[in-house]
Formats: structure tokens, sequence, C-alpha cells
């Protein structure tokens, strides 16, 4: 089977990036809607989320919101396939960030506050993270 991988728009990427500044020294969050198969994915939607933890080095997005995204996402009649969140550190999942990818088994978008760079993972089928990759598209 081929690598699975995510097509996001470079509008989309800039939203997220703009998102992760904008909420420092806060950790940021959003949840993407779109379309896809076993193995691509393709973003068509962003929904910021409030980080309830109000933390720059965790996130918690409140159950109402979460209620909200599945609700926006079935009514659009797309799938919640990625979780954003930014880190002030390397984009590379946290002790808690990969307890929460187990219970989330989307992909896992984290944006580096100070790399200023994207990474996605998620875990495969041995419950191994596996790096995603990210295919930025042309508006």
């Amino acid at each position: 089977m081929d690598q699975e991988y995510i097509l996001i728009l470079h509008s989309h990427l800039d939203t997220l990036e703009r998102l992760a500044i904008d909420k420092l020294p806060n950790e940021s969050c959003a949840i993407l809607l779109g379309k896809g198969s076993s193995n691509k994915r393709v973003v068509e939607y962003i929904l910021p989320m409030n980080n309830s933890s109000h933390s720059s080095i965790e996130f918690t997005i409140d159950a109402d919101d979460l209620y909200h995204a599945y609700n926006k996402a079935r009514l659009m009649n797309l799938d919640i396939i990625a979780i954003f969140h930014s880190h002030p550190s390397q984009p590379i999942p946290s002790y808690m960030d990969k307890i929460f990818m187990l219970i989330n088994p989307v992909i896992w978008i984290i944006y580096s506050t100070s790399s200023h760079t994207f990474k996605a993972f998620t875990f495969d089928k041995l419950d191994q993270i596996q790096e995603i990759r990210i295919l930025p598209i042309k508006d």
C-alpha cells in the first residue's frame, strides 16, 4: 500500500500558521474537515477551536466544541480527517499527544512556532508513530 498523505491548500496552511501565531504564548488547535481514502486525505474546511487549557504546553478541546465540530462535519457531508495544534518547540508528538492520538485515530498536524514548520503523524497498524506527508496544493 502507498504511504499515507494529506493534501492541503496553501491558504489553509497560512490560516493554521496565523492561528498558531495569534494564540501565542498558548498552543492553538483546530479540527480539519475533508474527505479521503485509506491513504489520501484532502482538507476542505478548517474549524478553529478554543484551547480551554490556556496553556503553552498542552491543549484541550471542550466536549461541546467537539460536538459542534462533528455536527458541522455531518451537515457538510465531510469527515473529521485531522486534528491540528501548535507547539512552541519542534513539531513532534508529545507524550500526551501520543495518548490522545490513540483515542482519536486521525492525522495529527503539528505546527512549530519556533521553527515555523508543519509535520503530520498518525499511528500505523502496529501502533507505531508514522509521519504522514503533507502535500500543499495551490489555491
